[in-house]
């Protein structure tokens, strides 16, 4: 992330807010897809058994 001399602290502090939230989405997206993949393992593990 290049910062300028010229950048004040609200631009810099609005910028780290916006890395913030691309990563909350990009962990979001992550726990679903986890989730969706232990879900389909369950699932297989169920059909398995009986």
């Amino acid at each position: 992330m290049p910062t300028k001399e010229s950048d004040t602290i609200y631009e810099r502090v609005a910028r780290l807010e916006d890395e913030v939230a691309e990563l909350r989405a990009e962990m979001d997206f992550l726990k679903h897809a986890l989730r969706n993949t232990l879900a389909r393992q369950e699932i297989k593990m169920l059909k398995k058994g009986s």
